[in-house]
């Protein structure tokens, strides 16, 4: 029985260390805007530029998205469903809703397209021969009898890369050759990385009956939206919220 207990322990702390999300700070009044529901409150900060550029492993305002930080917290006994979709952002009243990007996107975008793959060059296509003789019985193809004699083994190779490496002897090696430098990560690796870090701080979705917070990333409004007001808009079935964000 304990070590039924303790694997679902273990289970549950599996996941909740593969979910996304921050510490959700005291309470929906602790954000700079915030909202109470019947059922649940909400909490929404603008984090400046500035701000976010420390907080993050890309600078998000470069790349084209401005952030948000939001707190959910489910009333006693109540429970909320929480998917990104659920919130846009509204900026003046003529204009279009921005939806929250997803972490992928993001990263995607700032790393830009990758190339395919390219083959070797000719440059790269190194050719062997070689030749061994030496002593051995073998069957007489005429006779069928077998026999001893001189066996002459030649072999062909051809391979794709760099040059074979050269031995090196302690009195010919060259002692001021620097080591190569280290390889650089690679675009794929980049954009992992780039969105394994704001998956991780980004709002958690699904249904809680537990307070979560985290980060919602959405595209910068244009150059001529910017001196209107900012609206973050909620709606799904469990209500309808709505948070002016001054910038």
């Amino acid at each position: 029985m304990n070590k039924i207990i303790l694997s679902l322990l273990l289970a549950t702390m599996l996941l909740v260390a593969a979910s996304p999300g921050i510490r959700p700070r005291a309470d929906a009044n602790s954000y700079p805007e915030h909202q109470d529901g019947p059922d649940f409150s909400i909490g929404a900060a603008l984090i400046p530029s500035e701000q976010a550029k420390k907080m993050f492993k890309v600078d998000l305002n470069r790349a084209g998205y401005v952030v948000v930080e939001i707190g959910v917290f489910p009333a006693p006994g109540k429970d909320v469903d929480l998917y990104p979709s659920d919130f846009n952002l509204f900026v003046g009243d003529k204009t279009a809703a921005l939806r929250p990007v997803s972490a992928d996107t993001v990263a995607e975008l700032v790393v830009g397209p990758q190339d395919p793959p390219h083959s070797g060059s000719p440059g790269n296509v190194n050719t062997s021969v070689g030749a061994s003789v030496g002593h051995g019985s073998y069957t007489d193809p005429v006779t069928g009898r077998r026999t001893n004699g001189t066996v002459t083994q030649t072999e062909a190779g051809v391979g794709v890369g760099g040059p074979a490496p050269v031995p090196c002897h302690r009195y010919d090696c060259d002692s001021t050759a620097s080591a190569p430098p280290p390889s650089q990560p690679s675009p794929v690796q980049t954009a992992n990385t780039i969105s394994q870090d704001l998956w991780e701080k980004s709002l958690p979705d699904g249904k809680t009956v537990h307070a979560v917070a985290g980060y919602l990333y959405f595209p910068k409004p244009k150059r001529k939206a910017k001196d209107v007001s900012w609206e973050l808009r909620y709606e799904n079935a469990d209500g309808k919220m709505r948070l002016p964000l001054p910038k």
